[in-house]
């Protein structure tokens, strides 16, 4: 008896650690080099895409619209696809290290010089001779942490990068997003930690290129179930892309979310479900929400049918618990998931939080599905960043996670 335990145990410890390894095999796919970073330069979107409906065909989902798997739309993005120079007094800064350029930022090429600039003094120092069309403006936010102050010099910013390319010295974390949109000069963020001296010229090269209705899409496909309504499980599968030579993997942010979709889609297609299991990886997350958008807009099954949403984005990590944003407006079920996580111990604690259009959620919600977003807490602080890679995202709370949505879905 003893003997056939242990057998079964080991079996177990092998089926684990298996699935462990498909969490991290999909985390390092899609952060790998030819993916680009998930984003619009050389069709990092597009390739993901292509990944991802080979693999809901690989896993026997059903495709949801007229039998293709992909739901296209359209989107404004700005793209930087060659590298960036920047030089302080002939010294290089090291693009997502030691600068960003803002993803709104327009092409810029010259020398220019440095006019230094304050909350106090700037009106007066733009009417001064010694600004011309080859001035950028820099402002230093060194040491500042007042918000009210910081939201002061935001508003500066804004005022100045309309008739100049504008430098922003800050203590803050360099982060990077995607823009819709151009603005008239470069916005260049440098980390304060960077300088170690003064200095008066500022060489830029920057080229970026501005995609208009740029085709994109999301991935959509489902397990057929016993009734006629639904459980959406989604995660968006876009990231940052490129910044010119500097690629954000997006490994947390959120190729954990689609690695645990993944694995979920492949649980349930081998099981009878009571409902429709729908899964979809949303593109243009980054951008806006904006495939959660399009999908609710032009949605590929009855709304009014889909009795609950759940939204995974940013869940590599998790040992010091988890966040479920909606969570006051969807207290029955938190209710059930907070049960369901004291009796079988997942995570040490659940971060209730309310609603916020902080992922693809968000556009469910508003057209009155019940939706929640999960998402993971502690482990690695990289966000928007380079240092957003699979080597060190733990992944150590995934299995949890996929049980506790299993746990979930099934007692629903």
């Amino acid at each position: 008896m003893i003997r056939i335990f242990l057998f079964f145990s080991f079996l177990f410890s092998l089926e684990i650690q298996s699935q462990n390894q498909n969490f991290s095999k999909y985390v390092d796919t899609l952060c790998s080099d030819y993916f680009m970073g998930r984003g619009y330069v050389n069709d990092g979107h597009l390739k993901t895409a292509n990944f991802l409906v080979d693999k809901f065909i690989e896993i026997n989902l059903e495709p949801l619209n007229n039998n293709k798997f992909t739901q296209d739309f359209n989107i404004n993005v700005n793209t930087f696809p060659y590298p960036l120079e920047l030089k302080l007094d002939g010294k290089y800064l090291i693009p997502g290290e030691e600068f960003m350029v803002a993803p709104h930022s327009k092409s810029s090429q010259g020398v220019f010089n440095v006019v230094k600039v304050n909350i106090n003094n700037w009106s007066s120092v733009l009417n001064t001779s010694k600004v011309n069309k080859q001035s950028i403006i820099s402002l230093d936010l060194t040491g500042i942490v007042n918000r009210d102050t910081i939201s002061m010099y935001k508003e500066l910013q804004n005022i100045l990068n309309k008739r100049f390319p504008v430098l922003w010295i800050s203590s803050e974390k360099l982060q990077w997003s995607v823009a819709d949109y151009v603005s008239n000069y470069p916005l260049i963020k440098i980390a304060s930690k960077s300088l170690n001296f003064d200095f008066s010229s500022v060489e830029i090269n920057i080229k970026q290129e501005f995609q208009k209705s740029l085709k994109t899409q999301n991935i959509v496909g489902k397990v057929s179930g016993k009734r006629k309504k639904s459980i959406i499980i989604s995660a968006h599968y876009d990231h940052l892309g490129m910044m010119g030579q500097v690629k954000f993997p997006g490994a947390n942010d959120n190729a954990s979310g689609v690695s645990l979709l993944l694995n979920l889609a492949s649980y349930f297609s081998k099981k009878s479900n009571k409902y429709n299991i729908v899964f979809i990886c949303f593109g243009a997350e980054e951008a806006g929400l904006k495939g959660s958008k399009y999908f609710t807009e032009h949605p590929l099954l009855d709304l009014k049918k889909v009795s609950f949403l759940i939204n995974l984005d940013i869940v590599g990590t998790g040992e010091e618990g988890i966040a479920i944003v909606n969570a006051l407006e969807e207290h029955k079920a938190i209710k059930k998931i907070g049960k369901l996580n004291t009796r079988l111990n997942y995570f040490k604690k659940i971060k209730i939080r309310g609603q916020s259009p902080n992922s693809d959620h968000y556009w469910f919600s508003h057209h009155q599905v019940p939706s929640i977003f999960i998402y993971t807490l502690g482990g690695i602080k990289a966000y928007h960043d380079p240092l957003d890679k699979p080597e060190t995202l733990p992944l150590n709370k995934m299995e949890d996670l996929y049980n506790l949505v299993i746990d979930f879905v099934n007692g629903f």
